[in-house]
């Protein structure tokens, strides 16, 4: 009879047991975490906001949302802090229309 936690092949040729440490398998995925409630999204959309009534470029726009969440968020990288800001101001500025045909069938 096996010991409980090894496999036919974790045994010696005399039939004693070889210790092998188990490991489980990490996953990484995106996070779960929903920026727009995050504290720093209605600053991030208010710089986005100066920023575009000025007249000034989308990429300018864009980059005052990240440095806005970059205020409020020191501790984060500047990649991580990036891509939230940039979640928020998506989820706050692009609607993509649906077609009604389309959306009767879903």
């Amino acid at each position: 009879m096996r010991k409980a936690g090894t496999r036919r092949h974790d045994k010696r040729p005399d039939g004693t047991a070889i210790a092998r440490p188990r490991f489980a398998e990490v996953v990484w995925r995106g996070s779960t975490i929903d920026p727009t409630r995050d504290v720093a999204a209605a600053a991030v959309l208010a710089a986005f906001e100066a920023v575009r009534s000025a007249g000034l470029s989308l990429v300018a726009c864009y980059r005052a949302g990240v440095e806005a969440w970059r205020r409020t968020h020191p501790d984060h990288s500047p990649e991580y802090g990036a891509r939230q800001a940039v979640a928020v101001i998506l989820a706050a500025k692009v609607s993509l229309p649906v077609e009604q045909g389309l959306a009767a069938e879903i």
